[in-house]
């Protein structure tokens, strides 16, 4: 059985959730599967620790106009090469169509991660691309994976997908708690991780920090991400936080000290197709402070304290509920330490396997039929 993937998302993402998905799919296929990710050049992080595929960077350490156009013509090139050769099914790895007319009678099995473009609205040309790709290839797909109960529920509510089209499929955690950096860290403070904009909701969260901090002024908010921007920066000023609250751009060993660190990881989002940093912190021993919105109790179950989202009283109640409670702390680890046995890329790649096998079986029984 040979599984034919795509560049796209490596063409695209350097770092990221879906790309990070592909390779740890890839590197727990079942045995018997081969596969061809047929990638000339890429930047992204996730094919470098082990490589899975022979590829070569593109000028990694400078950014410049044309760089992801470049990379994806050398790559486009190599992917025709392979639509051209054997594989039994092909599993694109984003949302562009571009590839309907060139797999021929072969099947073809669709991740779809979540529906934040098609909840949120426009912003860019992009999201206005990715809605209507993803729209055309959920249809024609021989089967869609979703990565929560919750995604599946918006598939079929937003693309109108049938559902026993669609199998949910859950992600694993990639950090290894073993392996940390040193980092002077403060004794007392909180975890965010990830991008902070719009539905993310940090603004909400630096309002519910301000809070906290009035009975607990040591307590400091730490951010794994980008850099803080102006805008970010005057909101934390004007909420009188800006000297407790720091910023790290962390890789997986300093994501791993964070976590391990911390008090608590707060996640505040409106919405998320899955929420990985969920896993990573019940991974690191971390407890939980969620929002009740989206996937997060379908993930999380009753491993992690929750508040309304768009209440910032409500943050920072659990936010003290959390972190004032040591036994609490401990109950909370203890539970996300049993929630975490549920979910893991082994567990992952051998349902996606298994999906793959009965694709295929299911293609060849109806292309024997129709040869009588």
């Amino acid at each position: 059985m040979n599984v034919l993937y795509d560049n796209q998302i490596f063409s695209m993402q350097n770092f990221g959730g879906i790309s990070r998905y592909f390779c740890e799919l890839i590197k727990h296929l079942d045995t018997g599967i081969d596969y061809d990710l047929p990638v000339a050049f890429s930047n992204n992080f996730y094919l470098k620790n082990p490589p899975i595929t022979a590829y070569k960077t593109f000028f990694p350490h400078s950014k410049f106009v044309g760089q992801t156009t470049f990379i994806k013509f050398f790559n486009n090139r190599l992917q025709q090469k392979h639509f051209n050769s054997a594989f039994d099914l092909f599993h694109p790895t984003y949302y562009d169509p571009y590839f309907l007319n060139l797999i021929g009678d072969k099947p073809f099995v669709l991740t779809i991660h979540d529906l934040t473009h098609e909840k949120y609205g426009l912003k860019t040309k992009r999201d206005d691309w990715s809605i209507k790709g993803k729209k055309i290839v959920a249809e024609r797909a021989a089967h869609i994976i979703a990565v929560s109960e919750n995604t599946k529920k918006d598939i079929v509510e937003l693309l109108h997908i049938n559902p026993d089209n669609i199998k949910v499929i859950y992600h694993g955690c990639s950090l290894n708690p073993n392996q940390q950096a040193e980092m002077d860290l403060p004794g007392r403070f909180i975890l965010f991780v990830g991008e902070r904009s719009g539905y993310k909701n940090f603004e909400r969260l630096a309002k519910a920090f301000a809070l906290s901090m009035q009975s607990d002024p040591e307590l400091t908010l730490i951010c794994a991400g980008k850099p803080f921007s102006g805008a970010e920066q005057s909101l934390l000023q004007s909420l009188n936080i800006h000297n407790n609250t720091l910023c790290f751009t962390a890789g997986n060993a300093e994501l791993t000290t964070l976590y391990s660190s911390a008090l608590a990881f707060v996640f505040p989002s409106l919405y998320e197709g899955f929420g990985i940093p969920i896993l990573e912190a019940f991974g690191c021993g971390c407890p939980l402070i969620l929002s009740d919105a989206s996937c997060f109790p379908e993930i999380a179950g009753d491993a992690a304290a929750y508040f309304d989202p768009l209440n910032v009283d409500a943050m920072a109640e659990a936010i003290k509920q959390v972190i004032d409670d040591a036994s609490y702390r401990t109950h909370l680890i203890q539970l996300g330490t049993a929630r975490a046995n549920h979910f893991s890329w082994e567990k992952c790649a051998k349902e996606t396997s298994q999906l793959y096998e009965q694709l295929i079986l299911s293609n060849e029984k109806r292309a024997l039929n129709h040869s009588f």
